[in-house]
């Protein structure tokens, strides 16, 4: 059981506002061994982290974040929907650069997983801005991108070979080993509704299995049973807990 990875789903998002540079020092300091967490860029091309396409959900705002400059994006309140017992403290959307030095500061040998949010075109914008930063960082190593916009992903790899990638589905997915094998890939990261049944022959053909987002205690303990590699979620501190009781 010990040896799968934990990493908090856009931070410890169950207590803190989600992708917020509080929510992300919140996971580490719990003892975290990494984060997950979404990148995409403004209009002006800043590396912003934010899951959705729109502002709507998480912030005070409106609009595409594709549509907004990182300016206008600084002024918005990224915690300003959040109803939890921590939603009294503003927080700005942060950059990917103030969250890898972030997470470099806190926990150096953490895995980060930055998922690649494609909402429009191929993605190959959003990796010629992300890349050169990422590979810049002395966090770089420690990096995993995630997509289901495996098109983008190709993509990356085709750029620089060296980097980690992980194939992200949604819903049941045959053999997802193939297309992993194929990419070179870290893993193949799997709705955990629908991961259960593949993660021993995905094992078995030498692909890291990461399953996402696991919060009920019985769901994250049967994952650490079956000894899958990485597992993300909100309440990481259930899924530490149940890793800690073995």
């Amino acid at each position: 059981m010990t040896d799968t990875l934990i990493l908090g789903h856009r931070g410890w998002s169950a207590r803190y506002p989600e992708n917020t540079l509080l929510a992300f020092s919140q996971a580490l300091d719990l003892g975290c061994d990494g984060l997950e967490f979404d990148v995409q860029l403004t209009a002006d091309e800043v590396p912003v982290i934010l899951h959705d396409p729109t502002v709507d959900r998480t912030t005070g705002g409106s609009g595409r974040v594709a549509d907004l400059t990182f300016a206008e994006l600084r002024r918005l309140n990224a915690a300003a929907r959040f109803a939890g017992a921590h939603s009294g403290e503003a927080q700005p959307i942060p950059t990917l650069q103030e969250v890898l030095d972030l997470a470099y500061v806190r926990y150096p040998g953490g895995l980060y997983n930055v998922e690649l949010k494609v909402y429009d075109g191929d993605g190959r914008e959003l990796v010629d801005r992300v890349l050169p930063l990422v590979l810049a960082h002395p966090l770089a190593s420690r990096v995993v991108f995630s997509s289901f916009h495996h098109g983008c992903l190709a993509y990356l790899k085709s750029r620089y070979p060296g980097v980690e990638i992980g194939l992200l589905y949604e819903g049941p997915v045959q053999e997802p080993w193939r297309r992993a094998k194929d990419l070179g890939a870290y893993s193949v990261n799997l709705d955990h509704r629908f991961a259960a049944d593949v993660v021993a022959a995905c094992q078995a053909h030498g692909v890291r299995v990461c399953v996402w987002t696991v919060d009920p205690p019985d769901c994250i303990r049967a994952f650490l049973r079956q000894g899958v590699d990485i597992l993300i979620s909100n309440q990481p501190d259930v899924a530490l807990q149940v890793r800690k009781e073995g």
